[in-house]
């Protein structure tokens, strides 16, 4: 029985469960400890490299010109950058012109490996002292590091400062192409305003063509000589009125002259001349030209004239008759004032054209004005635009070519990569002091397990215990020379194989760590050695013009 009972409890020996248990403890442990050593050495070097960056402001004043890139976070902006250069496409550029992780390549896919490249590279900010303590959202750093791990020493220090350049040229066309992309977006604004400022300026020439004599700076010269024009009609009117009361004057006067030259009242101008009277007389009376003693007279007036028409032409063959010298006078003023009162007319007539002219000028002007009114606005609102894009696009170039001068906000590489003297992992010491303590406790566990489940007795106390009897006397083991010899041959042959298997495991660790850390490097400098060899030989052969 492993098991000392007391009154009320139950405790394990110590020094008998080493006696019993220590060899199965020791081997358990040192088995795991020897593995665990093994298993450290099998594992890759990894050299770790960082280059550092530094964000410099923009070099001129900003209140002389603006870069004209959106100054957001930097944490956001690197972390925008983080994902564009670590992307899928420029990650696989570099695994193929740098020839990384080939034999990775031979049992993965294409994204799977890009995919455990990233997983070495980090992407940090650089924190001073007072910016530690901070919370995250309200660090602002101008300085980050690209860290890159990687078997190869070389190979981690040019990845660093492949990707450290990466940024670096990324921040450049980055902004290189929003200042590109502002100069073309307003060179296209101008010419769109352009053209529509040349739409405006035809749409305007058109109405003013069309609409020549309505448009609105007319309006006071057509109110002016609308005035002039009725005032015209006014005076012709009178004229008008004037010269038909002179003609029917003169017309009474031949007809009195006549009348006296043939004083015979049967005679057709006779009675012509009295019925011209009479119609005179009802005109003065206020007859219509429909009233029926008017058509009446009208129309014997116009059978007397008939008749005067036949005897005029059988004067003309030489019946005629000597007209006085006062009827001759009185028929010449009359024919003058008919004369003037047909130009009259012609001048009310041309006036009155004139006065509705002017009329529908004015009526249309407003219409014109407000089609003329609404072109001008979008013509000066077009204006302002034109100008407004005129400077933004001066601007713009200033900043386009401020950004191809990099004399705005850039990257700057402040330490490069280089190559680390030593691994910055595995940390085999702490694999080793884990590897030891996770033995030891298992080992311990898996003792303290067999200690409890063994049932066999042990000491005289165990043994009275199981028996409820006392022991009178306990007889102890016996060793002759022959077993202490034996024991010791036993100890001497555990001894040598517990060193052969430390020496085993030391040296094919050690073998494990050069083949999987030494060799690979030998053979690749051994091979760049070769080439450059080459390389010189065949240029000693080629001055020799044996090449």
């Amino acid at each position: 029985m492993n098991l000392e009972q007391g009154n009320e409890s139950q405790f394990i020996d110590p020094l008998g469960f080493l006696r019993r248990q220590g060899k199965f403890v020791a081997m358990i442990s040192g088995g795991i400890i020897l593995l665990t050593f093994w298993i450290t050495m099998a594992l890759p070097n990894l050299y770790t490299s960082a280059a550092m960056i530094l964000v410099e402001p923009q070099s001129v004043d900003e209140e002389l010109v603006n870069s004209g890139v959106r100054e957001s976070d930097l944490n956001e902006r690197l972390g925008l950058m983080t994902t564009e250069i670590l992307s899928r496409v420029r990650l696989s550029k570099i695994i193929d012109d740098m020839d990384l992780y080939a034999e990775e390549s031979e049992d993965m896919q294409r994204i799977e490996v890009v995919d455990f490249m990233r997983s070495f590279i980090n992407v940090v900010p650089v924190l001073s002292e007072l910016e530690e303590g901070q919370r995250r959202r309200e660090i602002k750093f101008n300085t980050f590091r690209i860290i890159f791990r990687h078997e190869d020493r070389q190979v981690a220090a040019d990845v660093a400062q492949r990707i450290a350049n990466d940024f670096i040229n990324a921040n450049i066309e980055s902004r290189t192409q929003v200042t590109s992309k502002s100069l073309d977006f307003m060179q296209d604004e101008i010419a769109v305003l352009t053209r529509n400022l040349a739409e405006v300026e035809g749409e305007i020439a058109k109405i003013k063509a069309e609409s020549a004599g309505k448009l609105p700076d007319e309006f006071d010269a057509n109110q002016r000589m609308l005035q002039y024009a009725m005032g015209d009609l006014r005076d012709a009117q009178r004229v008008f009125a004037s010269a038909e009361s002179d003609a029917a004057y003169w017309k009474n006067q031949v007809l009195t002259a006549s009348q006296m030259t043939s004083g015979d009242p049967s005679s057709p101008s006779y009675r012509r001349g009295l019925l011209e009277i009479e119609l005179s007389s009802l005109r003065a009376r206020g007859y219509t030209a429909r009233h029926p003693d008017v058509l009446r007279v009208e129309a014997e007036i116009s059978l007397l004239t008939s008749q005067l028409n036949a005897q005029a032409a059988a004067l003309q063959q030489g019946d005629g008759r000597a007209r006085s010298m006062g009827e001759q006078n009185a028929r010449s003023e009359q024919g003058r004032a008919e004369l003037k009162a047909a130009a009259a007319a012609e001048d009310i007539e041309r006036l009155r054209e004139r006065i509705a002219d002017l009329e529908a000028r004015l009526a249309a002007t407003p219409a014109v004005a407000e089609k003329l009114d609404g072109l001008n606005r979008r013509y000066e609102g077009l204006s302002r635009s034109y100008q407004d894009f005129s400077s933004r696009l001066q601007q713009a170039s200033v900043q386009a070519d401020l950004e191809r001068r990099q004399l705005g906000e850039r990257f700057r590489i402040l330490e490069s990569a280089e190559p680390a003297p030593e691994p910055s992992s595995p940390n085999r010491f702490l694999i080793l002091v884990l590897g030891s303590i996770l033995g030891l406790g298992i080992a311990a566990s898996v003792g303290l397990v067999a200690e409890v489940a063994d049932s066999s007795v042990h000491t005289t106390n165990e043994l009275q215990q199981s028996l409820g009897i006392p022991v009178l006397v306990s007889v102890p083991r016996i060793m002759l020379e022959s077993d202490r010899a034996a024991r010791s041959r036993r100890i001497l042959r555990e001894t040598m194989a517990a060193i052969a298997v430390v020496l085993f495991v030391l040296i094919g660790g050690g073998v494990t760590y050069y083949f999987v850390n030494m060799a690979g490097k030998a053979g690749l400098e051994e091979t760049e050695i070769e080439g450059t060899t080459e390389e010189a030989r065949s240029g000693d052969l080629g001055e020799f013009g044996l090449g």
